[in-house]
């Protein structure tokens, strides 16, 4: 199989990297990924995007990943971003003003929400935990049960009776807990198998840009542990003079190969119409990337020595991003 770049994909992979390379810590980073559309190249053109598909959205995230950049690119645009192109109506106007970046949705699937069906709308009662950068965010994608089964649904971040408790997680990244007190959602995406599928495909293009992140942070982490061990003297010569450090960086190369495999894998089955297709494709993608990011985080860390687990190496930060994306594919 070709896993050649176009070159329309390699100009935007320059893009991208010089992008996140000059602004990964940037306040307007949301903003000026907005300009350059990387946030509408999932969305057809008639909502105001570029028409692309997944494997451009792999190479966005990549190169988020390498510059380090923590954004809320997952969540919103592969995860949320999916639900409401792929639902049968979206809230008119949601989509484009999404990959304008004029507004942004959260993703909000981990934890329980009940919803009922009542005279003036749906309602939401429970919690969910972990919702990526939800402090930003203009709307929720929200999946819930009812009694026939899933529902996926719109829900205002400004809705009465939904409340938002903010933290960090341990990789520095911003987080949410939401919970609802008998919220009305703003709009209904699916229900019942048309949610259960919603669910899943929107869950697999977010487990997608999750693998081609956590790709661009082995790429970072090997960078630099290279680097060291070029630079690096101890008894009077390199740390690139002994073997067992050369085969241990090898292996890093190696892990970060397959990694990098998998995530333009599952760039292309994303889109696949079985659904089975689809899990097993995914599911090898979760393992084989979740067991590279652990070699590659722990090895660079081991290679850096002491200063590799502090707050403000590169590597320590990468490694603590890479474990938390990990667990997070782990938990499917």
């Amino acid at each position: 199989m070709n896993f050649d770049l176009t070159e329309d994909q390699a100009m935007l992979k320059d893009s991208a990297e010089r992008l996140f390379a000059e602004a990964a810590d940037g306040a307007d980073l949301w903003a000026r990924m907005a300009e350059m559309g990387l946030l509408a190249a999932p969305f057809a053109e008639d909502d105001g995007g570029l028409g692309l598909g997944p494997v451009e959205t792999m190479i966005v995230a990549e190169a988020m990943g390498r510059a380090q950049a923590v954004t809320p690119y997952a969540g919103a645009i592969a995860a949320a971003g999916t639900a409401l192109r792929l639902a049968d109506r979206a809230p008119e106007g949601l989509i484009a003003a999404l990959a304008s970046g004029g507004r942004r949705v959260a993703w909000a699937c981990d934890g329980e929400v009940a919803v009922t069906a009542t005279g003036d709308g749906w309602r939401l009662s429970g919690r969910k935990i972990s919702v990526d950068h939800a402090a930003g965010a203009d709307a929720f994608v929200v999946t819930a049960m009812e009694d026939a089964g899933p529902v996926v649904l719109v829900v205002a971040a400004d809705a009465a009776g939904l409340t938002r408790r903010d933290y960090r997680l341990f990789d520095g990244a911003a987080a949410s807990a939401l919970t609802f007190e008998d919220v009305v959602a703003q709009a209904v995406l699916a229900q019942g198998e048309a949610a259960a599928d919603l669910i899943a495909r929107a869950g697999a293009h977010h487990a997608a840009a999750r693998a081609a992140e956590a790709v661009g942070l082995m790429q970072a982490v090997l960078d630099a542990t290279l680097e060291h061990l070029k630079t690096r003297r101890q008894f009077g010569v390199t740390l690139s003079s002994f073997q067992a450090l050369r085969h241990k960086a090898a292996d890093m190369l190696v892990a970060l190969e397959q990694a990098r495999s998998m995530a333009m894998f599952a760039a292309l089955s994303v889109d696949d119409p079985d659904a089975d297709v689809r899990h097993k494709a995914l599911s090898q993608v979760r393992s084989v990337v979740g067991k590279a990011a652990r070699l590659v985080g722990q090895t660079g860390v081991q290679l850096h020595g002491g200063i590799g687990v502090t707050e403000e190496h590169p590597v320590g930060r990468a490694f603590r991003r890479l474990t938390l994306i990990d667990l997070e594919m782990e938990r499917g």
